[in-house]
């Protein structure tokens, strides 16, 4: 006697933002260009209220392959979900990534758990051969680069 059993099947689908130029997402390759290139994407009319995490999926060229909001948070924590994070490069065919988040504080200092995190990211990262090139953390005015700071 068989069992009902229903399978889901995964779909990768694309919708394309009118406001944005495919040329904002050329050649992305230093820390001021994925800040300027998650500002264009982030939901800014939160950014001063709730923290946010998001991902940039790059080729080989570093031209953006996808992007995705990971998650949103409280005023001071988002809690962060590697799978999402990780699937979304597979399903984008991402050979690198770039991810951020926003302290809504002002404050540009990266806490203990964003190093872990990133830590996390990278190991995480190593296992699938996907490189991770930054991890920025935004505020209003500013951003500090884990990459150019040398904390990878």
């Amino acid at each position: 006697m068989k069992k009902n059993f229903i399978a889901n099947e995964l779909k990768l689908s694309y919708h394309r933002n009118q406001k944005l130029s495919i040329d904002d997402f050329k050649c992305i390759n230093n820390s001021k260009l994925m800040d300027r290139t998650f500002r264009m994407i982030w939901d800014l009319e939160e950014f001063e209220i709730r923290e946010s995490f998001y991902a940039l999926y790059f080729n080989t060229k570093l031209d953006v392959v996808g992007y995705r909001k990971i998650a949103d948070g409280g005023l001071d924590a988002v809690m962060v979900d590697m799978r999402l994070i990780m699937s979304s490069a597979l399903l984008c065919n991402a050979t690198r990534i770039a991810v951020a988040h926003n302290h809504p504080s002002g404050t540009i200092k990266p806490s203990a758990a964003d190093r872990s995190l990133t830590n996390k990211i990278i190991e995480a990262g190593k296992v699938l051969d996907i490189q991770l090139l930054d991890h920025i953390v935004m505020t209003a005015n500013s951003y500090y680069s884990f990459r150019d700071e040398g904390e990878f």
